[in-house]
């Protein structure tokens, strides 16, 4: 397809020809690119956020157990929402729907490790709140406060520019989703619906350019 034969040959060539050059020159000394700038900034980025998802639980983690459970972690959700007014409680739902994303153990709290995807789908929520509010209303024609697979479909073809989209590319949507297992997508799910639909055409469009 790409002539992957004379391919081969000519770059086991052109790299026999370099090697023998490479064993007359002195060795260079190895520069710091901009690569390994970038996986510098990256490892000094994470360390930052253990840091500060350490002191998070220090501060909340009141009994010292080495996890947050219900009570702590509506308090840290409480102090994080600047979207509703000071001192008002996340509701149940917001709650479960944490805990379904964050919490592996299944234990009914979050640990450490547990604890950045609870504070980034929290943040990432909260920060979108009322634009997901109104998109909510805008396609559930039904009314009942979740998007069913056809309203889905009708909100991923305007994400996708009036393209169609498939029954099997909305199903895939809604599996990845749908935390809470009723079929639908609610305010909060439609975060993770909007951000699997962009990361699935990236996917696509890149397996296009591949082949």
């Amino acid at each position: 397809k790409f002539a992957e034969f004379f391919f081969v040959m000519m770059a086991g060539r052109v790299g026999a020809v370099v090697a023998a050059r490479r064993r007359h020159r002195p060795a260079r000394p190895i520069r710091h690119d901009r690569v390994s700038i970038a996986r510098q900034r990256e490892r000094d980025a994470a360390i930052l956020r253990a840091a500060k998802l350490r002191r998070i639980m220090k501060a909340y983690d009141t009994n010292k157990s080495g996890k947050l459970e219900r009570d702590q972690l509506v308090k840290l959700l409480t102090d994080m929402d600047l979207s509703t007014p000071a001192g008002q409680e996340p509701s149940q739902d917001e709650v479960d729907w944490v805990l379904k994303l964050a919490d592996e153990e299944g234990d009914g709290c979050v640990n450490l490790k547990e604890l950045e995807v609870a504070v980034t789908s929290w943040s990432t929520f909260t920060s979108k709140r009322t634009e997901l509010e109104a998109t909510l209303d805008k396609y559930d024609k039904s009314g009942s406060g979740r998007l069913e697979e056809s309203e889905l479909k009708e909100y991923l073809t305007d994400l996708n520019g009036g393209k169609d989209v498939s029954d099997e590319e909305v199903q895939w949507v809604l599996k990845q989703a749908d935390a809470m297992g009723d079929g639908g997508i609610n305010k909060l799910e439609l975060v993770r619906a909007t951000a699997e639909w962009y990361g699935f055409v990236a996917r696509k469009q890149s397996c296009c350019v591949m082949t």
